[in-house]
């Protein structure tokens, strides 16, 4: 070898130490049952099936822009001054299987011992997902305890809110299945203290309208509630990247 191969080799070598191996993400290495409490809460707060809106006067929470939907970054919150508080609209993808996977094991972290509760949560886990797509819905004021009221009254206008309030305001849309209004509204209940927008996963042909063909797939809707005796008005907005929803070689949606 002459010397410039050799210097060449050893550049080589350099060069491939030096690239970054990037770390698959925790639901694509370990099953659901090893999850730590952690994982889950990041599965349901900043995963591929989990996006917010932050609407205030204030700075973007984490670098995002009012109105425009993305997972959070992670990055440190700036400083708010006492009376300046952000509205934060959370939106999670029901039907999704990881999602169903991370509600299931939290719960098995709060009943490690309960073999009758393991059973239930493998058949929701491994549940088809049904004829429908269902995006739940939170809410909540940074920084935390900043304005109470305003919870408060948007919970007041989600328990009190119908179908009707979301028809024309509310879809589904990608390139291929074109827009897809919102199919039913699911108040906070009994059974569950989220509200929930539902979507058909079917067109009239029977066809799912999203599949791993789709490049993006948008979300969008507008709340109105009354805060502090002021009706307002917040325009949703997301869009997923179908790649990143990927689990199993399959679209989780």
């Amino acid at each position: 070898m002459t010397n410039k191969q050799f210097r060449m080799s050893l550049a080589w070598t350099f060069l491939i130490i030096a690239t970054p191996l990037f770390a698959a993400e925790f639901w694509e290495t370990k099953e659901f049952t090893s999850w730590s409490e952690k994982e889950c809460l990041e599965m349901l707060s900043k995963s591929p099936w989990a996006y917010s809106n932050g609407f205030g006067n204030v700075p973007p929470i984490a670098g995002q822009t009012a109105g425009i939907g993305e997972r959070f970054s992670g990055a440190a919150l700036p400083t708010w001054g006492e009376v300046e508080s952000t509205q934060v609209f959370e939106f999670r993808i029901l039907t999704a299987r990881p999602i169903r996977m991370a509600l299931a094991r939290m719960k098995l972290l709060q009943r490690p011992n309960d073999t009758s509760l393991q059973e239930q949560v493998m058949k929701y886990v491994n549940a088809p997902p049904g004829k429908e797509i269902v995006i739940q819905i939170g809410f909540r004021t940074v920084p935390t305890g900043s304005s109470s009221s305003a919870v408060l009254d948007i919970n007041r206008y989600f328990l009190t809110a119908t179908l009707a309030d979301f028809r024309t305001s509310t879809s589904l849309a990608s390139d291929k299945a074109g827009v897809i209004p919102i199919f039913a509204y699911l108040p906070p209940g009994p059974n569950s203290s989220f509200p929930a927008f539902v979507f058909p996963r079917f067109n009239a042909s029977g066809e799912p309208n999203f599949t791993s063909e789709t490049k993006q797939i948008m979300f969008r809707s507008e709340l109105t509630p009354t805060v502090a005796g002021q009706k307002m008005k917040y325009d949703i907005f997301i869009r997923m990247n179908t790649k990143q929803m990927m689990y199993k070689e399959e679209l989780a949606f």
